[in-house]
């Protein structure tokens, strides 16, 4: 597990821009945190480091929004979701084992439906900054610099 420090948003995309560089195709990547605390930031970054040229929103009231870049992205969001149940884990599976990137705020509603290699991300405030973990279960990826 690797962890990172941000004190702004740039910081943030530039970490996101970071990880993107290691990203390949089916890929996943899990967020976990509060509201607000930079998820959807972080994501843009990554969007932006596999070539995506679009404004990147968070897609609450769609659930997911798919990106071209250098490789498709999925931006899944499910904040409004109660729990797992309410997501069908065929509607998931398109994305979760897609020719894409994978990117999902609030992972934590998916239950046990994410693969093992998931990349997983934290992010926590911390005083005006945040502090990010990266932890890459089953892969062989190197931390982000």
């Amino acid at each position: 597990m690797a962890v990172y420090q941000t004190q702004s948003a740039a910081e943030t995309i530039a970490l996101g821009r970071a990880l993107a560089e290691e990203l390949c195709p089916g890929d996943v990547v899990a967020f976990h945190g509060d509201l607000g605390s930079g998820k959807t930031t972080m994501i843009k970054g990554i969007a932006a480091g596999l070539g995506v040229e679009e404004t990147v929103l968070s897609p609450s009231f769609v659930i997911v929004t798919e990106y071209r870049g250098r490789l498709p992205v999925y931006h899944v969001d499910l904040y409004r979701l109660a729990g797992s149940a309410e997501l069908g884990t065929d509607e998931l599976e398109d994305y979760l084992e897609g020719e894409g990137v994978c990117l999902i705020e609030w992972a934590e509603r998916v239950g046990n439906a994410l693969p093992d290699r998931t990349i997983r991300v934290r992010i926590e405030y911390e005083g005006e900054g945040r502090r990010v973990w990266v932890e890459r279960s089953g892969s062989a990826a190197e931390p982000v610099q």
